[in-house]
């Protein structure tokens, strides 16, 4: 199934978002505004396989990360259960199994608190904007929607770095001019520019590389350049260094065509002047800021 758009993930999501105190009544003596979001939600949003609401309650023990709760001198299992909160109650989903049709039932469904959602994402870096939206309380799509895509930054310049490793093996078998090779090859991913120019027309660092303050989408078409010429190659009648340049330099310039065809949006207009390994922090102390708060929260307590 294909991925839900970001706006409908920010406007589901906050729709569906739920408060303990909805559940006080007029006695209650205490104010728990935890918030919660049911697991049916969350699958009628992403669907299967992502969620499965069969077996929601191992799914989200197994998604579940327990290490906060060392800081507050609790046991794995019993942060767990501060967060995953099984409700009987009465709900619509989508079945996942052929017709596909709306079941609803009186059945058992979970309570995800912000921390145990941000948990069922944490892992998904195609999903970043939704991981953003839980480590962002109360803000809006644009905020969320610009932080997110810096920090899908990250992810894609990890694969590119993969990636780029792999380019180097077959270029040091082939006994090629590396810096020749990347000199060349960039120069057809940025429309005959070259990284000298680009560097002096935003004013980065000579010292580090292009790709470092390359944006997600590039990011993402060189990494698949590279991953698609790789694999032809492997397959190539003529495996010499001519050979794979041809491939590779055909593969850049789809990759670039492709990216200004589905994003207007050429490479050499996607550099970000904020180097990579500050976006790292900006995420990590995010993430620090968040878990600190957000993992002490408890649906259970009235």
């Amino acid at each position: 199934m294909a991925q839900p758009s970001k706006d409908l993930i920010f406007k589901t999501l906050t729709q569906t978002r739920h408060r303990i105190t909805e559940e006080m009544d007029l006695f209650s003596t205490t104010t728990n505004d935890t918030e919660y979001w049911f697991y049916s939600d969350l699958y009628n949003l992403f669907s299967h396989p992502m969620f499965d609401p069969e077996n929601m309650y191992e799914h989200t023990y197994q998604k579940f990360d327990p290490t906060p709760a060392s800081t507050q001198k609790i046991t794995p299992y019993e942060l767990f259960k501060n967060h995953a909160v099984t409700h009987n109650h009465k709900y619509t989903i989508h079945s996942p199994h052929p017709p596909y049709k709306p079941i609803t039932k009186k059945a058992v469904d979970i309570k995800l608190s912000r921390y145990a959602c941000y948990c069922m994402f944490r892992d998904k870096p195609n999903l970043i904007f939704t991981r953003t939206y839980f480590m962002m309380p109360n803000a809006d799509f644009k905020t969320i929607y610009e932080t997110s895509y810096r920090f899908a930054r990250i992810y894609q310049r990890q694969k590119l770095r993969e990636s780029e490793r792999k380019l180097a093996g077959i270029l040091k078998h082939l006994d090629a001019s590396i810096a020749l090779f990347q000199y060349e090859t960039a120069r057809t991913f940025f429309g005959e520019q070259t990284v000298d120019y680009l560097r002096d027309a935003y004013r980065l660092d000579k010292n580090t590389a292009i790709a470092d303050n390359m944006g997600a989408i590039s990011l993402h078409a060189r990494r698949t350049a590279i991953d698609n010429a790789i694999k032809k190659f492997d397959f190539a009648h003529t495996r010499d260094l001519r050979s794979f340049s041809m491939i590779l330099h055909n593969e850049l310039r789809t990759a670039r065509n492709k990216m200004i065809s589905e994003y207007k949006l050429s490479p050499e207009q996607d550099i970000r002047k904020t180097p990579i390994k500050s976006v790292e922090s900006e995420y990590k102390k995010l993430e620090t800021e968040f878990i600190k708060q957000y993992a002490t929260k408890n649906l259970n307590t009235r």
